[in-house]
């Protein structure tokens, strides 16, 4: 290389890290959706609220969570899922998205419409978590019995493909 071309040389590398292809420029981080049931609940019928034990299981959702840059929390319309979203709801100062239980399609909608890189919460129930993760990922996670309150599912979520899930568990052991 002469000392004529080291100048356009170096302009033409600047012009190259200065404006990405439009491979990586299209590249977007994907939308990472929490999956959880609502905490233990008590008895009463049909709207009941979460036992001492859920509410502590709820506090630990929110300390598990609270670094994970969440900024919308989705729960239904049932006392259960709003108390179990409430603390961390409360914790980042962002309200609660109310969503119809029935209505997992919508829902699945909203969260794959959410901008590249957001977070979310979803709290919901044990027979709709299975499908909200598979409408989100195309995978089958099985079904939630009764005792499975300490399940998380980590939903990730890319602009196109297919996307992936992580299982975790978060506060006491179930049944504890």
């Amino acid at each position: 290389m002469t000392a004529r071309t080291i100048p356009l040389f170096l302009a033409a590398l600047a012009g190259l890290v200065a404006s990405p292809s439009p491979a990586i420029a299209q590249t977007a981080e994907p939308v990472t959706v929490f999956v959880v049931r609502h905490a233990e609940k008590g008895p009463e019928n049909p709207d009941p609220s979460l036992t001492d034990v859920g509410q502590a299981r709820a506090r630990a959702l929110a300390e598990m969570l609270k670094d994970a840059r969440v900024s919308r929390v989705f729960v239904s319309q049932f006392k259960r899922t709003q108390e179990t979203g409430q603390p961390l709801a409360e914790r980042l100062g962002v309200a609660l998205s109310t969503v119809d239980a029935r209505d997992v399609a919508g829902l699945v909608g909203t969260l794959k419409g959410l901008p590249a890189g957001t977070r979310a919460l979803v709290v919901s129930h044990s027979n709709l978590v299975p499908a909200i993760v598979k409408g989100l990922t195309g995978q089958d996670v099985g079904e939630l019995t009764d005792e499975d309150y300490d399940r998380i599912y980590v939903a990730s979520v890319p602009p196109s493909g297919p996307g992936g899930v992580l299982y975790l568990h978060f506060g006491a052991p179930a049944g504890h």
